[in-house]
């Protein structure tokens, strides 16, 4: 299945868990679901600039771009994790400046299991095409899928717990304590997010010694061809490789363009995740 048409599927879906969390929560008084929609909210909101990002990640390389458009995976990251960011504050605010008195029900324990279900969907579809295709957004999309999945279990224990609040001390609110939970994780997740990405943004060089290691036997077939340095360099979901070689001077024009070629032709099948090759010879 293609990444586009996973990343709908799946919007689509975390549309519908989100609406079903915020309505739940609104009938019922229930700020911790409340709080958890607005989270879903967000998931779909990654899948639609997913969605977006993909399609700009994929356009060719150009003079302006001669490495291709892979940092904007980076970007549309950064942007959800300060979203993310942004909900928590809300969250925050929504337990201290709204009042409200949640009766427990068991409508809406068999909801969040209904919810349960649709979110497995979201994150099996998310895991298997991420890893076949090792595309970075997917498997970022997946990350934020599973949190919603275990923030989800985490209100199913606040609503469980709430059934024995009449044992607790009056100025006890377990809603509101789930609510301030549900925020923290929120700002861990989207601070974590924001973190990688920045990283993966200004340290591309990767030191994938294993790669290295697959070129430089791959090259080996080629005579009066030496690799004196080689520079992998991650674009998100795919590599950029440079190489600097040194050949015999008895090598014509004609015969380094004909090894060029060839060269280029090889690593991209030795590594599927190899997009653009530039070498440089001595």
């Amino acid at each position: 299945m293609r990444e586009s048409k996973v990343l709908i599927i799946t919007a689509f879906l975390n549309f519908i868990v989100a609406a079903i969390k915020l309505v739940t929560g609104i009938a019922f008084s229930f700020s911790t679901l409340i709080a958890d929609s607005i989270q879903s909210f967000i998931d779909f909101f990654t899948d639609i600039v997913s969605l977006v990002a993909n399609r700009i990640g994929k356009r060719r390389a150009n003079k302006t771009y001669p490495f291709g458009y892979g940092q904007v995976y980076y970007l549309s990251n950064i942007l959800t994790g300060l979203l993310l960011f942004l909900i928590g504050v809300f969250i925050i605010y929504q337990v201290f400046a709204i009042e409200n008195h949640f009766v427990p029900n068991i409508k809406i324990l068999l909801i969040l299991l209904f919810i349960l279900v649709l979110k497995s969907i979201v994150i099996i579809l998310l895991l298997r095409c991420g890893n076949k295709t090792k595309n970075e957004l997917l498997i970022e999309s997946y990350k934020e899928s599973k949190a919603d999945f275990i923030s989800t279990c985490v209100v199913i224990v606040i609503l469980l717990i709430s059934y024995f609040e009449k044992y607790l001390p009056a100025y006890i609110n377990i809603d509101k304590i789930g609510s301030i939970g549900m925020a923290i994780y929120v700002f861990y997740t989207s601070i974590k997010m924001i973190a990688s990405n920045v990283n993966g943004i200004l340290i591309n060089d990767e030191k994938n010694d294993e790669l290295k290691e697959e070129i430089i036997n791959a090259l080996k077939k080629y005579k009066g061809v030496r690799v004196t340095k080689i520079k992998i360099i991650k674009m998100s979901y795919y590599y950029s490789v440079f190489l600097q070689i040194d050949i015999d001077d008895d090598i014509t024009i004609k015969d380094f363009i004909a090894i060029h070629d060839k060269i280029k032709r090889k690593l991209k099948t030795i590594n599927k995740l190899i997009k653009y090759i530039d070498i440089e010879p001595m």
